[in-house]
């Protein structure tokens, strides 16, 4: 989601009452006091390998992680969503995909190709880049692809809690961040946007902000000077300097392992050993401590979809 700078960057911002008063609203429909500090720690990309499957359950079912997304068109897609059919319990969303970043390893949509040709490279994969899915891509069959890695979650058995955008990549222009919130209205789902989504230049967008959609105070990821500089150092600060509001936390939990160090190879960014001290981080007493002493409530998604966006 770290890309939605792309198009957001630079924009004006809005007015601190209006963020003020939705950040009050938002609060009151979940229950918390005005001056609560909440936070969702989500860890992204669960179904793109084992190693990031077995990581990601092994947090969420020990340690402040609370929250993760799937990558249905992922080749261990199946594991995972195994896995949410008997845990029903675990707050379990959707990285909706429409890139395969990785040298060797690579997927391709959900839908038929012929469906939704403008998304597929000559090789019949997603694009690697963002960049060349936006020199290519049609809104049209952005949102048939969308909803189409929906319905298969669905027809999984997973209970689904929300979505969010692998790369940004759904967000990453005006087109295609129609197509992501008219999905999310369609199966009453929340997705994750915050409030710069006001000023891109779009009145079917702005049309469709309404009560029951939930903007962020804060979306928070590490980058690659924050890797360089240490996992530990950057979240540390990210909790100590958080907002009043609710803020989401992406996170990237897998083992440095054979297999992971093979799916990232010549991409040290985001690769098998950044994952790891993710995974480091989070299982840590540090990372507890520093939530307590700070007063952080965790959130989920969950209670996002059944207190705001399905409330009425």
């Amino acid at each position: 989601m770290f890309h939605i700078r792309s198009i957001l960057s630079g924009l004006l911002l809005i007015s601190a009452s209006f963020l003020g008063a939705q950040n009050e609203e938002t609060l009151q429909k979940l229950g918390y006091p005005d001056d609560a500090r909440l936070l969702i720690i989500h860890a992204d990309d669960l179904g793109v390998t084992h190693s990031e499957n077995m990581a990601s359950i092994k947090a969420l079912e020990g340690s402040p992680v609370n929250s993760a997304s799937i990558m249905v068109p992922c080749p261990w897609f199946p594991e995972i969503a195994a896995y949410a059919r008997i845990h029903k319990n675990v707050d379990l969303g959707l990285h909706l995909t429409l890139n395969a970043e990785w040298k060797y390893y690579k997927w391709g949509p959900v839908s038929s190709k012929d469906s939704v040709a403008s998304l597929v490279n000559s090789d019949g994969y997603f694009y690697s880049l963002v960049d060349s899915l936006n020199m290519f891509a049609k809104g049209d069959q952005v949102e048939t692809e969308l909803r189409n890695q929906v319905r298969k979650a669905y027809q999984a058995g997973i209970d689904v809690t929300h979505l969010d955008a692998h790369m940004g990549a759904a967000v990453s222009t005006p087109e295609n961040a129609l197509a992501y919130l008219k999905v999310g209205k369609e199966f009453q789902l929340p997705v994750l946007l915050d409030k710069r989504i006001h000023e891109i230049p779009s009145e079917e967008i702005k049309s469709m902000i309404d009560g029951s959609t939930l903007l962020m105070d804060g979306i928070y990821s590490a980058g690659p000077d924050d890797f360089k500089g240490g996992m530990a150092t950057y979240y540390e600060k990210i909790f100590r300097e958080l907002p009043v509001g609710i803020s989401s936390l992406l996170i990237h939990l897998a083992y440095d392992d054979e297999e992971m160090r093979a799916v990232t190879i010549d991409h040290p960014n985001w690769g098998a050993a950044w994952r790891q001290a993710d995974m480091d981080f989070f299982s840590s007493e540090a990372c507890k401590q520093v939530l307590e002493e700070e007063g952080i409530t965790l959130v989920t998604w969950r209670e996002i979809r059944d207190k705001i966006v399905r409330a009425n």
